[in-house]
């Protein structure tokens, strides 16, 4: 398996509906500030559409870790598994690049958005974008992390060149 990704400031990229849709409820949440609260954000506010492609990271220190709070269905059938209260380490097939990408949002304290390319040794692969925003509690760290994903599955063309 081969992974491409490119990290963008959220406020810049061209984003799919459903990302955009939640980085402006994020947005309209935070009023004047850096990030809102994880009791200001009710998942019940998405649409009933997203919600299966969201994911909530509670965020650990001392030791740094993040470990998943809610894990949508949608998630589960992208990837085959659930992970639900569970450190992002101990996810089998993305752990350290969930991990880096978490990180990198501590950093930034602002949503980016990560642009993945994921191909299997077939040639077979997918393509998402994924929406990371922080939340904060005491207004000074982040103390969760909310993000959706995207999914663009490129079946198509492996299936053209095989009747090629």
């Amino acid at each position: 398996m081969h992974i491409d990704v490119k990290a963008v400031s959220a406020e810049t990229a061209e984003l799919p509906k459903r990302l955009k849709d939640v980085l402006d409820y994020w947005d309209g949440l935070r009023g004047g500030r850096w990030a809102p609260a994880w009791k200001d954000f009710h998942l019940i506010e998405l649409a009933s559409a997203t919600i299966p492609f969201v994911i909530v990271v509670d965020v650990q220190r001392d030791p740094l870790d993040f470990v998943y709070r809610f894990w949508g269905t949608g998630n589960t059938a992208y990837i085959g598994y659930d992970c639900t209260g569970m450190s992002v380490r101990r996810n089998r097939l993305f752990g350290t690049k969930v991990f880096g990408e978490c990180e990198y949002l501590l950093e930034q304290r602002r949503p980016i958005v990560w642009f993945s390319k994921v191909t299997r040794d077939d040639g077979v692969y997918r393509e998402y974008a994924r929406l990371r925003a922080p939340l904060s509690d005491d207004g000074e760290t982040a103390t969760h992390i909310v993000s959706v994903v995207q999914v663009d599955e490129k079946l198509d063309e492996i299936f053209d060149a095989a009747d090629r």
